[in-house]
């Protein structure tokens, strides 16, 4: 005779109503500290960001200009500007006439960042950027700047950066993410999806500036949005 278990199923609807009211007791934690955090008076930041990537198999360096406000150094919202800095071409032939096209990458971008202060000095960050933008191909002939195939792209890049403050003014991280483009531009016949990477110091001028100079206008304005 054949001997049911009811309790197997009871135990695993208990698990899983656990498990669910736990997933959302958390996400209404960090709901309520994210408002918390925002409430705050923000400070303002302004950096310089330089990523390594490849399109295709061709190494791409993305330079960008990054400028946000800062709640409670936890949370991070703004802008900026990103655009290949690195020579990627192609030759396009224009009858016998060969012709080197240079690959132009460059896109607007709006980004949020958690920070997780895991010890006095290390912290994890966890940024999310989200782009619009084109990308073509460029030339000159007789002197006139030719642009070809241009057409819209967005990228999305979510990513990781672990950090270690050396002190209120220098900083040794290293970042890891991904490139993935929601919009491409089919014409150029390139595969810009691609992991992001960087290593590198980060130097924070204008503290640097607000400890030498304290009684200046611009040190004081540092030190009241610090």
């Amino acid at each position: 005779m054949a001997c049911v278990n009811a309790y197997t199923p009871v135990k695993k609807i208990c698990c899983i109503v656990l498990f669910s009211s736990v997933a959302v007791t958390s996400q209404c934690q960090f709901i309520d500290s994210l408002q918390a955090i925002i409430r705050r008076k923000p400070s303002y930041v302004f950096s310089f960001d330089s990523r390594d990537s490849y399109i295709d198999n061709n190494y791409a360096n993305i330079f960008g200009i990054m400028a946000g406000v800062c709640f409670d150094n936890k949370f991070t919202i703004g802008g900026g500007y990103n655009t290949l800095s690195s020579p990627i071409y192609k030759n396009q032939y224009l009858g016998d006439e060969a012709v080197r096209s240079d690959l132009h990458f460059a896109y607007f971008s709006y980004f949020v960042e958690y920070t997780i202060n895991l010890t006095k000095h290390w912290e994890l960050d966890l940024p999310v950027l989200i782009g619009i933008g084109s990308s073509s191909y460029q030339y000159t002939i007789n002197d006139v700047a030719v642009v070809k195939s241009r057409e819209l792209v967005m990228p999305l890049e979510p990513q990781v950066t672990l950090g270690y403050n050396i002190n209120k003014y220098i900083e040794f991280s290293t970042q890891v993410g991904y490139r993935f483009m929601l919009i491409n531009n089919n014409l150029l016949g390139y595969n810009f999806n691609s992991v992001t990477y960087s290593v590198g110091l980060s130097v924070s001028p204008f503290e640097i500036y607000a400890h030498l100079f304290p009684d200046t206008k611009l040190g004081k304005l540092i030190q009241s949005n610090g």
